[in-house]
């Protein structure tokens, strides 16, 4: 049972419809397809759900669920963010959802947010800016803001674990990714999820817009997820029709990897372990 809960439309940054990644995910062999748009924060940015949009983005979902019944389980949700004190993917004002995803995009070391995935030419010389080039910053302030997230719940699926290395490839990487003290860090946000019943995804979406090579989470991290018991689920990170599908041998082979044998679907309202090469 193909599935993917992690689906960008032209309600936030993504480059088509719902209406089109629905029909590309139907031609893509899934049976399930999650909706879930960058929801609104308390502040503008250039992908994010406009809150006066987050009523047309719930109908557009619901006659899409209508439109495919039958054919392809349309879910509605929503990527929130977590930002301490401003925002959390458990808020209840974001109504009743079929899931949530709860992500890290924005720290703050003193200097206002930014995000850590942000593009190249932002994010350098934010991290000259507001951490004199000190990568460890960064990271421990990512997996401290990671934490708090987890700790405060409320949401289903984890984005993109370890966000933090989106510019730690290439030609300048800030952060030694086997260095003792990262992956300290790394674990110990890790160890939160011990049986809170939350799903990891294995997210190949910035393969899919050439950020990055790799998936996140690291096989690392991921082994550490599969010895702490914690489910995991394969993610498109989709953005445009054409990354629904993509990468999902590079997915599963990381998931064997790391000592998996099924993901995580949520189908009909409840969560079920599928066979790795069954999506």
């Amino acid at each position: 049972m193909r599935a993917n809960y992690h689906t960008h439309c032209d309600f936030c940054d993504g480059k088509a419809s719902a209406a089109s990644m629905a029909e590309a995910a139907w031609k893509a062999g899934y049976a399930v397809l999650g909706f879930s748009s960058h929801a609104p924060l308390p502040f503008p940015t250039d992908w994010n759900l406009a809150p006066e949009r987050l009523p047309a983005y719930v109908a557009e979902i619901g006659r899409l669920k209508e439109e495919w019944a039958g054919r392809l389980e349309i879910l509605l949700g929503l990527e929130i963010d977590y930002i301490e004190g401003q925002v959390s993917p458990g808020d209840p004002a974001f109504g009743k959802l079929d899931y949530r995803i709860g992500s890290t995009h924005f720290i703050d070391i003193g200097q206002g947010l930014f995000t850590v995935d942000g593009p190249a030419g932002e994010f350098l010389p934010q991290l000259e800016r507001t951490a004199r080039g000190e990568g460890s910053l960064i990271w421990k302030t990512y997996y401290r803001s990671l934490s708090q997230m987890i700790e405060a719940g409320g949401f289903d699926i984890v984005a993109h674990f370890d966000l933090v290395r989106r510019h730690n490839s290439g030609g300048r990487p800030f952060f030694d990714e086997e260095d003792k003290a990262y992956l300290d860090a790394a674990f110990g946000a890790a160890s939160l999820l011990r049986g809170r019943g939350i799903v990891v995804e294995i997210n190949v979406g910035s393969m899919a817009r050439g950020k990055i090579s790799s998936p996140y989470p690291s096989l690392a991290l991921l082994k550490e997820f599969r010895a702490l018991g914690v489910p995991i689920t394969f993610s498109a990170d989709a953005h445009a029709p054409a990354h629904l599908g993509a990468h999902l041998d590079t997915a599963r082979e990381l998931a064997a990897a790391a000592g998996y044998r099924s993901v995580a679907v949520l189908t009909k309202g409840k969560w079920v372990e599928v066979g790795i090469q069954e999506t």
